[in-house]
């Protein structure tokens, strides 16, 4: 932003909010973070799920419906995605499931791994 002498205070703060929100609608990543560190319940687009949705997260808050409602209404390829991505399967763990089951597999390996973590902590 350049110096102008004929902005306001509240001025530049709305360039600023402009900016900011450009980026979120841009980065649904960050949108998500933003909510989350605001203590809001992200809910997430059909399309940016596979990209935005953390199985760790979720697993975290242990709350199972919940991450079914995130998980559970994604396509096939989209599941596969995040277990590879998140390293919760291999290609070989995800032969021959359907998606309950992969899921499923997400949920209780994510779990897992954080139960892990946490008790690695103290």
């Amino acid at each position: 932003m350049a110096e102008s002498p004929g902005l306001t205070p509240v001025e530049y703060i709305d360039r600023f909010f402009d900016e900011l929100r450009a980026e979120v609608r841009a980065n649904p990543a960050l949108a998500a973070r933003l909510v989350k560190a605001l203590g809001g319940n992200v809910v997430f687009d059909n399309e940016a799920k596979a990209d935005v949705a953390n199985p760790y997260s979720l697993a975290a808050e242990g709350d199972r419906a919940r991450f079914f409602s995130v998980f559970g209404t994604m396509k096939l390829g989209d599941i596969k995605k995040v277990l590879k991505e998140n390293n919760l399967a291999t290609r070989v763990d995800m032969t021959g499931k359907n998606a309950d089951q992969l899921v499923d597999m997400m949920y209780t390996r994510a779990s897992r791994k954080v139960q892990e973590r946490k008790s690695s902590i103290y």
